[in-house]
């Protein structure tokens, strides 16, 4: 039991998935201007993850807990796993980073015009 994040492709597959990364929760709900809900997707788009992808990047240039809590924030939550700025956060930012930049962002290159992507959330 836990929270179990997806990247999908609203015509096709998953793309992407990680499990506990909670501050993947309050960056799309900052980014995206509402709640993340259990199993309700929310789109996102290619803007929204060069941001993700910065902020990852300046948390591991600094890897202060001001600064990741200021720009990727634990998200509390039942079984949302670790809240604490230690090693494990920051192997999940890396981990997360390293995603975004070599394959959700080249993502939105292969797009079909109807096709989205979204990011969801099961717990």
């Amino acid at each position: 039991m836990g929270l179990d994040i997806y990247f999908k492709r609203t015509k096709s597959e998953e793309v992407g998935y990680f499990r506990k990364v909670n501050f993947l929760v309050s960056f799309f709900s900052e980014v995206c201007q509402q709640e993340i809900e259990n199993l309700t997707p929310v789109q996102i788009d290619i803007k929204d993850c060069i941001t993700l992808l910065d902020r990852c990047n300046k948390v591991l240039e600094n890897k202060s807990e001001e600064v990741s809590k200021a720009l990727l924030p634990c998200c509390p939550g039942f079984f949302f796993g670790n809240y604490e700025y230690n090693e494990d956060y920051y192997e999940n930012v890396e981990a997360v980073r390293k995603y975004v930049e070599e394959e959700l962002i080249p993502q939105f290159e292969d797009l079909d015009p109807n096709e989205k992507i979204e990011f969801e959330i099961w717990y």
